[in-house]
């Protein structure tokens, strides 16, 4: 999931003129030049097919990999506020990296009259309105209605990052949690599910079992080609995920659950899933040989020997923090914070390929 999905959006919209009288004046600015009609056609027929819902997520998913200073996304129970840095578009043309390289041009000559359209920043908001929705953009200090033209142009961009959206994921408890665009990430990816179909409940602990069937669906592995043989644990007997555990411990990403027994109903640990997402980077090939694994948390004579160089490690490639310095190995994982560890882990696969 590139992080420029919505700045190239984003340089679309600004781009279209049509946001109120100031906008509307720039008439050297035609996103209609810029955009080959089967393409424009396209967008219509995508943005008639989209609920609000699908824009929810689909700019959910924008926000994975942006830093907070470039893109804020703020939810609520019936709308979603974007607002995204006009220097972090120009730095994705910069660096190759937006999904909208035909627009540059337009977007690098008309700069400085787009920071006085939109100051530092360009803010769209779109607001669910019955079974429809309606979108506004933030100029000149008002906010002001954004034609469904417009909104098709930044539609079309998006569909060029390839985003197949599921049904489902829009999960009530879910909205304005941090954790969100994580969330939603991971649905989207078939890795994690609701607790039903419209919720999520992101502060609940994660068990050993849940755990397992997570990183089975994200390792890609397949219970009837990868399945030799039960577990050796004792207590997996009428398990669902029995047999997502014996190929997870086959491939010797659970070591860490060395004892006898799996206890699939126990909450999982701080330093259990450090260690478990440790194995997964090193089962994935990711080359981290040169990644500190110097621990610097200031607790972490309460971690299991197994584990201080794996939570070092995560902690070295951002992938876990910790609180005042402190880890806290033993404390239990909610399934958003299991949410961030994974997608930001898959962010560095991607990064690998």
């Amino acid at each position: 999931m590139k992080k420029v999905m919505l700045a190239g959006a984003l340089s679309i919209a600004c781009l279209t003129g049509g946001f109120g009288g100031q906008a509307q004046a720039q008439e050297t600015i035609n996103v209609a030049n810029i955009i080959h009609p089967k393409q424009a056609v396209a967008a219509t027929s995508q943005l008639q097919a989209m609920s609000y819902q699908d824009i929810y997520k689909m700019l959910l998913l924008s926000k994975i990999g942006f830093e907070n200073d470039e893109v804020s996304i703020v939810t609520t129970k019936n709308s979603i506020t974007v607002k995204i840095s006009l220097e972090s578009i120009l730095q994705s043309y910069k660096d190759g990296t937006n999904l909208y390289p035909e627009g540059e041009k337009e977007f690098k000559e008309n700069y400085e009259e787009l920071k006085k359209l939109f100051g530092n920043a360009i803010q769209i908001k779109i607001t669910q309105t019955g079974n429809g929705f309606k979108s506004e953009v933030y100029t000149a200090g008002k906010w002001e209605a954004v034609s469904t033209e417009d909104l098709n142009d930044m539609v079309q961009v998006f569909a060029r990052a390839d985003v197949e959206l599921k049904p489902g994921g829009y999960f009530k408890d879910a909205i304005g949690h941090w954790a969100e665009s994580y969330i939603q990430l991971l649905y989207q990816a078939d890795i994690i599910t609701g607790t039903s179909a419209t919720t999520f409940n992101p502060n609940g602990q994660v068990t050993r079992g849940e755990l397992a069937a997570i990183i089975f669906r994200a390792s890609g592995l397949n219970v009837n080609e990868d399945y030799e043989g039960p577990a050796t644990y004792t207590d997996l007997n009428g398990f669902w995920g029995a047999k997502e555990v014996a190929i997870l411990e086959e491939y010797g990403l659970i070591d860490i659950f060395n004892g006898e027994k799996f206890e699939p109903k126990k909450p999982v640990t701080r330093e259990e899933m450090a260690y478990i997402t440790a194995r997964y980077l090193e089962s994935m090939e990711v080359n981290v040989s040169q990644v500190s694994k110097t621990n610097t948390f200031t607790d972490k004579n309460q971690m299991r020997k197994e584990t201080v160089e794996a939570i070092g490690l995560l902690q070295h490639l951002g992938i876990l923090n910790g609180t005042n310095g402190k880890f806290n190995p033993k404390g239990n994982l909610t399934r958003a914070e299991v949410s961030k560890i994974l997608t930001l882990t898959l962010m560095l696969l991607s990064e690998e390929e």
